[in-house]
């Protein structure tokens, strides 16, 4: 068997499992707005997280007060270099009432870029190594 042959047949297999990933938390988005209670926040803190590669980036810590009175601080999972905002701002954040701690900051890339990215990824491997077999398939029935 061939390494084309071998790259044509995983690689759309691990673009189909990365597609698959970033559409259930596509929609496990799309439920968590569903239900998700709106309020502004404070951003009280940016901490800097660094990377594997020697990088890294900013992420805010924000509080808020819960629809039931409590305080609730959160940690924001994407982070930023340059940070994308500064301590005291105020922002919109979206929050589960049931779970206050479930908590998102109400921007576009705050709540799709994961999503985005592997549905992304899925995409260009699934379509490399379809390509790949395609060719590898007509190379060996010699068209």
């Amino acid at each position: 068997m061939s390494a084309d042959l071998i790259i044509g047949i995983v690689f759309p297999l691990v673009g189909g499992l990365l597609f698959a990933i970033g559409a259930f938390l596509f929609i496990r988005t799309r439920i968590f707005l569903g239900k998700a209670q709106e309020t502004q926040g404070t951003v009280i803190e940016m901490v800097w997280s660094s990377s594997s590669d020697g990088g890294g980036g900013y992420s805010p810590v924000y509080q808020f007060r819960a629809i039931n009175g409590q305080m609730i601080k959160v940690k924001d999972n994407l982070s930023t270099n340059p940070p994308m905002f500064q301590v005291g701002q105020t922002i919109d954040v979206l929050y589960d009432p049931e779970n206050p701690q479930d908590a998102r900051i109400k921007k576009f890339w705050s709540l799709y870029f994961t999503s985005i990215l592997l549905c992304g990824m899925g995409f260009i491997f699934g379509g490399v190594g379809i390509v790949l077999l395609v060719f590898n398939l007509m190379d060996r029935m010699n068209l």
